[in-house]
C-alpha cells in the first residue's frame, strides 16, 4: 500500500497506525525521499512478549523532513509499550520544521531537548537512531542509541552501518538516557541512497541477524530499482517480512526511511 503524504517535505509514521500483520505502509517526498513502516507478518512471533500495550502491535515509528537542500531522517524501535518512540519522533520532526540542525553538537542538543514536557508515565523506552545531511556539502551527522542502522548505499559497495549498535534505550521519563549518544560523521556522492531502518530487517528472523535481511540484499535490491528511494524500502521490507533463504520473517515492527544524497 502507498500511501503520498500531502505535507511537502515531511512524512511522519506512527506504528500505532499501522498493525496490519503483512502490509507495507510506504510514503514519498517527491523523487528524493521515501519511508515504510510494517507491524511485521507474524503476529505469534517471540517478539511480542516485549509488547505492554494490547491494542498496539507496532511500537516503531520515523520522520523525514527533506527541505531541499538539507535532509533529517529518524527512526526509533520502542518496547514495553509505545509511548516512547511516537512522543519522540513526534517531537523531533516538529522541531525539524522549524529548526536545521547545525552540526553534530547541535544536534546532540536537539535530542536532549526531546525530555522536555511532562510525559505519561510509562513503562517504555526506545532506540533513537538520527541522521541529517547537506546536499550541497555532501557530509552529514547522526546519534544513535539502541541498535537500528544508519548506512550509505553506494554503487559497487557493500552498505555498513556507519553507527554504533548498543544496547541503549532512551525515555523521557529518564532524562539522562538522551545524554551522550553515539555521534558519527558520514559522507555521500550525489546518486548514493542514504538508508536508516529499524532491527526488524535485519533482524527480521527474530534475534537471528545472521539469517535475516543481509548488507548483500539491500545492495542488491538498490541495484535492481536503480537506487529509486521509494522502491527500495518497499522491497527490503517485503523481503524482511517475507524471510531470506527459508528462514523466518516478518517478526519484529519495521521502520525504514531512505533519502537520495
Amino acid at each position: 500500500m502507498t500511501t503520498p503524504d500531502p505535507r511537502l517535505g515531511r512524512i511522519l509514521l506512527l506504528g500505532e497506525n499501522y498493525g496490519t500483520y503483512g502490509e507495507v505502509a510506504a510514503s514519498q517526498i517527491a523523487s528524493q525521499s521515501a519511508a515504510a513502516i510494517s507491524v511485521g507478518s507474524d503476529p505469534d512471533s517471540p517478539s511480542g512478549r516485549w509488547k505492554f500495550d494490547p491494542d498496539v502491535a507496532n511500537e516503531d515509528t520515523l520522520c523525514v523532513i527533506d527541505a531541499g537542500s538539507w535532509v533529517g531522517m529518524a527512526v526509533a524501535d520502542a518496547h514495553y509499550g509505545p509511548e516512547s518512540s511516537h512522543m519522540l519522533i513526534s517531537r523531533l520532526h516538529d522541531i525539524w520544521a522549524k529548526v536545521r540542525p547545525t552540526d553534530v553538537n547541535h544536534l546532540d542538543q536537539m535530542i536532549e531537548f526531546l525530555r522536555t514536557g511532562e510525559p505519561a508515565e510509562t513503562d517504555s523506552e526506545t532506540t533513537l537512531l538520527v541522521s541529517v545531511f547537506d546536499r550541497e556539502t555532501g557530509s552529514g551527522f547522526g546519534v544513535s542509541f539502541g541498535d537500528s542502522s544508519f548506512t550509505v548505499v553506494a554503487n559497487g559497495r557493500t552498505p555498513r552501518a556507519l553507527n554504533l549498535h548498543d544496547h541503549r534505550f532512551v525515555t523521557a521519563m529518564v532524562p539522562q538516557t538522551l545524554r551522550e549518544g553515539h555521534l558519527f560523521r558520514f559522507s555521500a556522492q550525489p546518486g548514493d541512497v542514504l538508508l536508516a531502518y529499524t532491527d526488524g530487517i535485519d533482524g527480521c528472523h527474530y534475534r537471528q541477524p545472521e539469517t535475516s535481511v543481509q548488507p548483500e540484499h539491500i545492495a542488491a535490491i538498490a541495484q535492481m530499482v536503480d537506487y529509486d528511494p521509494l522502491a527500495l524500502v518497499t522491497q527490503v521490507t517485503e523481503l524482511a517480512l517475507k524471510g531470506v533463504d527459508g528462514s523466518p520473517g516478518g517478526q519484529d515492527n519495521i521502520a525504514i526511511a531512505a533519502v537520495v544524497a
